[in-house]
């Protein structure tokens, strides 16, 4: 079954570019810092988040969460 992977150093790359916190982030997209950060390292899933954080960081869902089978 093909489930999402998130490229946990390609965000944190983008986060530090753009000068965004995860506390920022997550304050904006309505989530808690630790649910924000389970969702970058994997822990958790959310569609929401993961759509959420990518618009917000102008990349695409699919480069920070690609599909691995």
């Amino acid at each position: 079954m093909a489930h999402r992977q998130p490229q946990t150093a390609l965000i944190k790359f983008h986060l530090n570019t753009r000068r965004k916190t995860q506390r920022a982030i997550a304050k904006k997209i309505g989530v808690t810092p630790p649910m924000l950060s389970q969702v970058i390292n994997g822990r958790k899933k959310s569609q929401r988040v993961e759509k959420q954080l990518a618009r917000i960081l102008g990349v695409s869902r699919e480069t920070l969460f690609p599909v691995v089978a």
